[in-house]
């Protein structure tokens, strides 16, 4: 009976812990940067459309090609490249990417430091 406090000592320090690292890291400049590129990307209709155009395409491409319609799928797979290009050269997309990756290695680097931590204490207490 002592084990079931203590557990819940613990899942409860551990969550004030997540909420307080998650509150933090979303007040970190990079975070900041991301959301705000995110958010430009999704209020741009028109990226909208033409990526669900683009992924509908693909999709389309890879029946096709199942099928056996070799001419169609060539077809639709050159009008999903041409969406693909127009929207490779979009200020809005090119910096979304560019802060995509910095966020992800800003999260790669927490989480492996993170990982180095735990396995440390891990490795002291045995």
């Amino acid at each position: 009976m002592m084990l079931e406090p203590q557990i819940d000592r613990e899942q409860s320090d551990y969550e004030a812990t997540l909420t307080l690292f998650l509150s933090e890291l979303a007040k970190h400049p990079t975070v900041i940067d991301f959301q705000t590129a995110e958010s430009l990307l999704k209020n741009s209709t028109e990226l909208y459309t033409l990526e669900v155009e683009m992924k509908a395409l693909a999709k389309d491409a890879i029946l096709y090609k199942k099928i056996g319609k070799e001419r169609a799928y060539q077809e639709t797979i050159e009008r999903s490249k041409v969406i693909e290009a127009q929207l490779n050269d979009e200020p809005i997309l090119i910096d979304y990417r560019r802060k995509l990756t910095a966020v992800t290695e800003l999260l790669q680097y927490l989480l492996q430091n993170l990982e180095t931590q735990i396995n440390e204490e891990l490795h002291r207490e045995n």
